[in-house]
């Protein structure tokens, strides 16, 4: 469940630095007046994208290795190819 959580706060937080970050772009380089309010939401979205990233490395770090792959028990001729 909290790597769902984790999934889904990291989608939206890399979602708002990337909006955020090109309208604090355009209002840099274009006509609009600048606003910090672009440019702070956009390093907050930046700051927790990158945490919950981190955290759903942590959850899955010991997947990555194998440890929660169950072993076979001989039932499954292609499970065993694959695991040996």
């Amino acid at each position: 469940m909290m790597k769902k959580f984790w999934a889904i706060a990291c989608v939206i937080a890399f979602t708002a630095f990337w909006i955020f970050g090109f309208l604090a772009l355009a209002a840099m380089l274009g006509e609009r007046p600048f606003d910090w309010t672009s440019t702070i939401i956009a390093m907050v979205g930046l700051g927790l994208g990158t945490y919950a990233r981190m955290q759903i490395n942590a959850m899955t770090h010991d997947i990555k290795k194998g440890l929660h792959v169950r072993p076979t028990q001989g039932e499954d001729p292609y499970a065993e190819q694959v695991h040996s």
